[in-house]
């Protein structure tokens, strides 16, 4: 990459996967210190652009065919605001800074604002809100926004890309955003680029204007030679700043008037690898094994290097897959081993008193039930629970501010989410096998059994000789089904989120694969068992 910028891209071609061309030779140079502005039309391709820059494996794997002369880009450089800011809501408004700070890029000098409230006051924002606890889900929309540009420079990248920034932004704090920007772009020495839809932003920040053109699909500079420079700068009369805004809105809205309802030109349909369709097909069968294997290599690492990170995403997923969920566990597992030891005493028939059946039967109902209950009540709750957190950091980009942090979300959301989920099952399912057996004391009284505790905790703990094998089966199934199913949970809410509707078929595809899990190993240990 040349001294002098910070992006150069070279005829960058992206078509859809069906052949439609939605981006078709487009140049652009990105100087250091400088504003870059990209206005368009909806389906002008400017988010097809930002993904070029920061998800470029994902749409090789969705079927787009990209390619470029030129793409000189530096990833360890880029950061990103995405829409609406995309703070993690998992962390408290210092958290969402300190993540930053961590992951920050190497820089040859720190910056005066070294800490979370020295960067909040550096976008204008109160420091109080770098107070531990303060969240995220509490600031207003521009104090969100701002608070998403803090944690971007406080990560010290070189050149930012600011996707839609005035979004739900009302006309003053539209100018704040702009004037913000440019004081940070100067103060830091960096570079930004700023797609947006919003002519007061675009004229207030930009240093040059740029539109996607709906007509060729290419990049067009606009007033080249003739404008003015970023209007929230010093030195802008007023009356030059309201001709400016003008004259730039009725260009766009000519040119969308004109070109607006064009759909993008078909092009050749990319070719794609034979085996690429079995691929795509096969990925939902192995991505949960990709993401055990993954997150086996990476936990002990992250464990050790990140230990706070780790703690963070873990405590989250113990939180919403044990401990709230606790009660209905508790009282779901006692009512069903009450239900169960009833009905058992109940079916003995005539002369069959129910305490001798009852002291026949002992605990076994509790080794039979328990895995496959747990496991299914467990991917029901639990597992959509955290399927659904992972899904939605997805659709909220979240994810991608992740990776444009320089966080592996591989090590950062996968590996310690995959160890809590696992860890968390073991522990429901113990916690189910406990209250079967408290519902089973429950009927054992009724029936005044004596020595009920022993005779039920029995085949849990001391079986006889005969019953081993049962318990070794319940136990073997109960660590598949805890490994299993926090991999397919983590593989299919990590899955990209396109839409919010992604959300929930991944919710129902896991609970879908993993009941199918417990089935199949349900029935292979059963038959394994009773040849034996």
């Amino acid at each position: 990459m040349v001294a002098a910028s910070t992006l150069s891209v070279r005829n960058l071609r992206v078509a859809l996967p069906d052949g439609r061309v939605l981006i078709d030779g487009v140049d652009l140079d990105i100087g250091a210190g400088e504003v870059v502005v990209l206005l368009g039309g909806s389906g002008a391709g400017k988010s097809t652009f930002a993904r070029v820059l920061f998800e470029r494996d994902e749409l090789d794997a969705a079927g787009f065919d990209v390619v470029a002369a030129t793409l000189d880009l530096d990833r360890g450089a880029l950061g990103l605001v995405p829409q609406r800011g995309a703070l993690f809501d998992h962390l408290d408004v210092r958290g969402n800074l300190d993540i930053a700070l961590r992951h920050a890029a190497p820089s040859p000098g720190t910056p005066a604002a070294a800490d979370a409230a020295g960067w909040l006051a550096r976008v204008g924002l109160d420091p109080a809100l770098a107070a531990p606890g303060t969240p995220v889900t509490k600031l207003s929309g521009g104090q969100a926004q701002r608070v998403a540009v803090a944690r971007v420079l406080a990560s010290r990248r070189r050149l930012l890309f600011l996707d839609e920034p005035s979004v739900g932004l009302d006309p003053h704090r539209v100018r704040m955003l702009a004037r913000l920007i440019r004081e940070q772009v100067k103060a830091l020495g960096i570079s930004a680029i700023v797609v947006t839809h919003d002519v007061a932003l675009a004229a207030g920040v930009g240093d040059r204007l740029f539109l996607l053109s709906l007509a060729d699909r290419k990049l067009v500079q606009m007033f080249q030679g003739r404008w003015p420079g970023a209007l929230e700068d010093a030195g802008h009369p007023a009356e030059v700043r309201g001709r400016w805004l003008v004259e730039l809105e009725a260009a766009l809205v000519d040119h969308l008037q004109e070109h607006g309802d064009r759909p993008p030109p078909q092009g050749p349909a990319p070719r794609r690898r034979p085996l690429a369709a079995v691929a795509q097909k096969l990925d939902p069968l192995i991505a949960p094994f990709r993401v055990a294997a993954t997150s086996v290599l990476r936990a002990p690492v992250q464990l050790v290097t990140r230990t706070r990170d780790f703690a963070i995403v873990a405590r989250r997923v113990v939180a919403q897959t044990l401990l709230r969920p606790l009660p209905f566990y508790a009282i779901v597992s006692t009512l069903i081993g009450y239900t169960v030891l009833f009905v058992i005493s109940k079916v003995g028939g005539a002369g069959v008193r129910p305490d001798a059946l009852l002291r026949q039967i002992g605990g076994s109902y509790v080794i039979a039930l328990a895995p496959a209950l747990s496991a299914l009540l467990f991917v029901a709750a639990s597992g959509s629970a955290t399927n659904a957190w992972l899904g939605s950091m997805g659709l909220t980009k979240q994810t991608l501010a992740l990776d444009a942090l320089g966080v592996d979300r591989r090590s950062y959301l996968w590996a310690p989410a995959w160890l809590a989920a696992a860890l968390c099952y073991f522990a429901v399912a113990a916690l189910f096998a406990l209250g079967m057996v408290c519902g089973g004391l429950l009927v054992c009284r009724a029936y005044d059994v004596p020595h009920a505790w022993d005779l039920l905790t029995a085949d849990l703990v001391d079986p006889r000789p005969e019953r081993v094998t049962y318990q070794l089966r319940a136990l073997f199934l109960v660590w598949m089904y805890g490994w299993g199913i926090a991999s397919d949970v983590v593989a299919k809410g990590g899955a990209p989120k396109p839409e919010a509707d992604a959300v929930t078929r991944g919710m129902t595809s896991s609970v879908v694969a993993c009941t199918l899990w417990v089935v199949a190993w349900e029935l292979a240990t059963v038959v394994v068992v009773f040849r034996a």
